[in-house]
């Protein structure tokens, strides 16, 4: 796995009255465990504040695999996809301590100047932080769920 976050831990506000995870925590998971991915790359909170430039998630989709109840322990993986000057596709797994995933989450970031705000070019430094995770991300193949249409089973 070419990313792992740190553990996350689901909070009693985020159960619903079935008694598991809400669909809308699922996202904000996925959102925490990609941060320190995009730490890595240069563009966190720092980032926004030195440069003026940020991320924004232009298009996500989660499948919700298996429950998740209070108190689990989860993190989330992050692989590149394709990188491209000024946005790039990735997928995301939900996964439980013990192993199985709970969700798959696959997205658009986009790069943007927050003077316009705009979508906008990597640094040069930034771009070269994103190849070279995607060159590492691509050692291992793709996920079958990557890019399927949505529709009812037949």
């Amino acid at each position: 796995m070419p990313y792992l976050s740190p553990e996350m831990i689901v909070r009693p506000e985020w159960i619903d009255y079935n008694g598991h995870l809400n669909m809308a925590y699922y996202g904000v998971l996925f959102d925490l465990g990609s941060d320190p991915f995009c730490e890595d790359m240069g563009m966190g909170e720092a980032y926004l504040r030195d440069t003026g430039n940020t991320t924004y998630t232009a298009e996500f989709r989660i499948r919700y695999l298996q429950e998740v109840h209070e108190g689990a322990k989860l993190r989330a993986s992050m692989r590149l996809l394709e990188v491209g000057p000024k946005a790039f596709h990735y997928a995301q797994e939900l996964i439980h301590e013990d192993g199985w995933v709970a969700a798959t989450g696959e997205g658009i970031s986009l790069h943007v100047d927050q003077t316009g705000p705009k979508v906008a070019s990597y640094p040069e430094a930034v771009k070269a932080k994103l190849d070279a995770a995607l060159a590492e991300h691509q050692k291992e193949p793709i996920p079958d769920w990557v890019g399927k249409p949505m529709g009812l089973r037949k």
